[in-house]
C-alpha cells in the first residue's frame, strides 16, 4: 500500500476513525496490529522475518541490561553482528556471489552458472539500523530497555516510518509510545497539511520526473551527447521530491496520531558546501553514521588525516548501505572524496565563510556535484563510468532542456525558499491558524499540475534500499 494510493487512504481513514475515539491502551494495540497488517501487504514471508527480528532484539537488549560481567560486551557485539548478518544475507549475498563470479572470469576461470535468488524484505536497511541503534543506546546506558514487549514491537513496527524511515532514535520515539497520546486540532491540521504536500510532490513531481529519466537515460551507450548534464538535475529533483514526499507523509501521519517524528530534510538544495548539504539531506542516516560509526572510529580527535580517513570509511559504508552493486560503492567513494576535498580547501584557507559570491557558486557546485553523483546509482558495471564521463565531455543542446520539467519543480523550490526565509526547523504551513485558505491553495495546486503532469503511481525511489 503506497501512501499515495486509494488503498492506503481507505485503510488509514478506517483505522484513524477507530484510533481517534478509543482509549490510549487500545490505541497501542491498534498501532501494533496495523503495523503488522501494513507491512504484510508487501510480503507475508518478510513479515515473519521482521517479527523474528523484533523478538530477538527485544530479548537481547533485556539480557544486556541484566548482566555486568565481561560477557556483556561479547553479547553486544553478537547482537550487532547478528543484525548486520541479517541485513547482509538478504541484501548483499547475491552481489557478493556475482562479484566472486566476475573475479573468476577476470582471472581466466569460468564464471558461476548458478545465481541465488533471495527475498529482499522491503525497508530492511531502515529497520535493521533502527534495531542496531536501540542495542547501542541500551549498551551505552543512554536508555533503559523497554519493559513491555509490545512497546518495543510498536517502536519497530511503527508503520509511518517502517518502510523508508526516518531512522528514528529510540530515545525520541519510545518515550512517546510509553506516554499518552493527546490529539489536538492543531495535530490534525498540521498532519493533514504535511501528508497532502508529501503526496502532492510525490505524485506531481517525482513520478513524472522518474518517467522522464527512464526515457532519456535508459542506456548510457545510446545517450544523446551531453544529455546527462540535463538528466542529472532532473534525477536530483526526482529523488528529493520522492524521498522528501515520503518523509512528509510519515511525519504527517504520525502527527495526526499524536507523535512527533524527526525532520529528515531541511532545504538541502540551498546548501553552499558538501558538509552543509549532508547535514540537511537524509538527516536520520547522516546523523546515525556520525554518531555510531564516525565518532566510534575516533571522529576528529586524532588529527586531520585520520579525520578524513574516517570520513572515507563512513561514506564507503553509506554507499554499501544504499544498495548492493558497483554503482553504490562508487557513489559512496565519490561523495566521500568530494567532502574530503572541500574540507582540505577549507583547512588551507581557500574557502571564505563570509563571501557572498563563493556562497552562490558553492550552492550551484554542491547541487551539481550531488546530481552527477546520482548517475552512479544506475551503473551496473565499472566500465559504465567511462560512458558517463564521455557523455559529460559534451555540452547539451538548448533544445534538450525540458522546460515543462523545470516549470513543474517550481512549487517545491518555492516552498523550500519560503521555509528557508523563515528558518523553520520543521516543514510547516501554519495551517492551524488559516486552514481554509491553505486547503484552497492545495486544491488549486492539484488542479493546476494535473494539467501538466501525467499521473500514475510508482513505488517510492528509496524502496530499493
Amino acid at each position: 500500500m503506497l501512501f499515495n494510493s486509494i488503498s492506503f487512504l481507505s485503510h488509514f481513514v478506517f483505522f484513524y476513525l477507530i484510533y481517534y475515539f478509543v482509549s490510549d491502551r487500545i490505541r497501542k494495540h491498534l498501532l501494533l496490529l496495523f503495523g503488522i497488517y501494513f507491512y504484510s501487504q508487501w510480503n507475508s514471508n518478510a513479515t515473519v522475518l521482521l517479527l523474528i527480528s523484533v523478538v530477538f532484539n527485544y530479548s537481547l537488549a533485556w539480557y544486556l541490561s541484566s548482566i555486568v560481567s565481561s560477557k556483556r560486551k561479547i553479547f553486544f557485539i553478537f547482537g550487532v553482528t547478528a543484525n548486520l548478518l541479517y541485513l547482509g544475507v538478504f541484501k548483499y549475498f547475491v552481489f557478493v556471489w556475482e562479484l566472486f563470479s566476475d573475479l573468476k572470469i577476470g582471472f581466466g576461470f569460468p564464471g558461476l552458472e548458478w545465481k541465488p535468488e533471495i527475498l529482499l524484505p522491503i525497508g530492511i536497511s531502515f529497520y535493521t539500523f533502527h534495531n542496531i541503534s536501540y542495542l547501542i543506546e541500551v549498551y551505552d546506558g543512554r536508555i533503559m530497555p523497554c519493559k513491555n514487549f509490545f512497546t518495543f514491537a510498536i517502536y519497530d513496527l511503527f508503520f509511518p516510518l517502517l518502510l523508508l524511515g526516518p531512522i528514528e532514535r529510540p530515545g525520541n520515539l519510545i518515550p512517546q509510545i510509553e506516554s499518552k497520546q493527546t490529539i489536538t486540532s492543531e495535530n490534525i491540521w498540521n498532519g493533514v497539511s504535511l501528508f497532502i504536500w508529501g503526496v502532492f510532490i510525490k505524485s506531481t513531481i517525482a513520478d513524472p520526473f522518474s518517467r522522464y529519466v527512464e526515457i532519456h537515460a535508459l542506456s548510457f551507450e545510446t545517450l544523446e551527447p551531453g544529455i546527462l548534464w540535463v538528466v542529472a538535475p532532473v534525477i536530483a529533483f526526482q529523488v528529493y521530491a520522492d524521498f522528501f514526499g515520503y518523509s512528509l507523509c510519515a511525519m504527517g501521519l504520525a502527527e495526526m496520531m499524536g507523535f512527533r517524528l524527526m525532520n529528515n530534510f531541511k532545504r538541502p538544495f540551498f546548501s553552499s558546501n558538501p558538509s552543509e548539504f549532508w547535514s540537511k539531506w537524509h538527516i536520520s542516516l547522516s546523523t546515525w553514521l556520525r554518531d555510531y560509526v564516525y565518532i566510534k572510529l575516533g571522529g576528529n580527535r586524532h588529527g586531520f588525516f585520520r579525520e578524513n580517513a574516517n570520513l572515507m570509511i563512513v561514506w564507503f559504508l553509506a554507499g554499501i548501505w544504499h544498495g548492493a552493486g558497483y554503482g553504490f560503492v562508487i557513489w559512496g567513494v565519490y561523495l566521500g572524496l568530494c567532502l574530503v576535498l572541500y574540507r582540505c580547501l577549507k583547512q588551507y584557507g581557500f574557502v571564505k565563510e563570509n563571501s557572498r559570491l563563493q556562497s552562490i557558486l558553492g550552492t550551484i557546485l554542491t547541487f551539481y556535484t550531488f546530481s552527477l553523483g546520482l548517475l552512479l546509482f544506475r551503473i551496473h558495471s565499472p566500465s559504465e563510468t567511462k560512458l558517463i564521463i564521455g557523455n559529460l565531455s559534451h555540452l547539451p543542446e538548448i533544445s534538450s532542456i525540458p522546460l515543462l520539467i523545470l516549470f513543474t519543480s517550481i512549487p517545491l523550490l518555492a516552498f523550500d525558499f519560503w521555509q528557508e526565509r523563515l528558518q523553520t526547523e520543521r516543514p510547516t504551513f501554519f495551517i492551524s491558524s488559516k486552514p481554509y485558505s491553505f486547503l484552497l491553495m492545495f486544491f488549486i495546486l492539484f488542479l493546476w499540475f494535473s494539467l501538466f503532469s501525467p499521473f500514475g503511481r510508482q513505488d517510492f525511489f528509496y524502496f530499493q534500499f
